[in-house]
């Protein structure tokens, strides 16, 4: 019986990852969040199986700064690529920093 409850995490985890690489094609080069003009950049592919705080970060990006990682994670499947061609928005960047050290306030804060 646990297995199942298993199956569902890891299935919801891929689901939120696949939702960030479509996030990461924009269809112009326009914030959809803070529509403003983002830089074209080239981003890291990063291999391996997300922690927890970066599956919960991929939530939040979705619909608060989608644009604000210089990296893309790529699955547990290594492949010989280490870099895409991206976009980064400044707006994003800034409110992703901002997302980070309300994590890190709260994560040291006694409960």
């Amino acid at each position: 019986m646990k297995t199942l409850p298993r199956i569902a995490i890891i299935l919801g985890m891929f689901a939120v990852m696949m939702s960030w690489a479509v996030a990461a094609t924009p269809d112009s080069d326009l914030c959809p969040v803070h529509k403003v003009k983002m830089q074209h950049a080239e981003l890291r592919l990063v291999y391996g199986m997300p922690s927890a705080r970066e599956f919960e970060e991929m939530r939040i990006a979705k619909t608060q700064f989608p644009y604000g990682r210089d990296y893309v994670l790529a699955g547990c499947v290594v492949k010989p690529a280490k870099t895409v061609d991206g976009f980064l928005c400044a707006d994003c960047i800034k409110a992703r920093e901002s997302w980070l050290s309300a994590q890190k306030r709260r994560k040291t804060q006694p409960e």
